[in-house]
């Protein structure tokens, strides 16, 4: 079922475009990410602290990033399918960033923390109903659905795979 652009910000549409609305969402998480591990797998340990440019992130600090981005939009989506009214608050990804040290972990471990973090995620859209997958709550003044949160969680991997692909390697 296509998402309605009422479920989500304009913002997350660009994230959404890069998924497959079509597929049920618990089905998308896991074959998406399948893919997404395994191309961030197959990365050498030594490009880990490469960036492609002065003043980017080094492909581990993207990595911690998406960890960062899904431990939040999974938090989100948690609370709005437990019917928490609360406008929740937006986060700087940035800020996150700079003091998410990497220097102490390898791609792998980085890797195994990103997978262990889809694994929660997965877990819990698993076992929502489609009633807590169309669940609305708001999120920085803006209304969201459950559902979207999660497919948002796949389109921004996919980006940054996407990025990672065309700007790193």
């Amino acid at each position: 079922m296509t998402l309605d652009p009422s479920e989500y910000p304009a913002y997350f549409g660009r994230y959404i475009a890069l998924t497959n609305t079509d597929t049920p969402l618990a089905d998308e998480l896991e074959a998406s990410f399948a893919k997404s591990i395994a191309y961030l797998q197959s990365i050498e340990e030594g490009k880990k602290d490469f960036a492609y440019a002065a003043g980017k992130w080094t492909i581990g600090e993207v990595v911690q990033h998406l960890i960062d981005v899904e431990l939040v939009m999974a938090h989100r989506a948690f609370r709005i399918s437990r019917m928490d009214e609360t406008d929740l608050p937006g986060f700087d990804h940035n800020a996150f960033a700079e003091v998410a040290d990497v220097s102490h972990k390898s791609l792998a471990e980085l890797c195994k923390e990103l997978i262990q973090v889809r694994d929660v995620t997965h877990i819990h859209f698993r076992h929502l109903n489609d009633q807590s997958l169309m669940h609305r709550g708001v999120v920085s003044g803006n209304a969201v659905s459950v559902r979207s949160l999660g497919y948002i969680i796949i389109g921004h991997i996919e980006h940054h795979i996407n990025i990672i692909k065309e700007r790193y390697i």
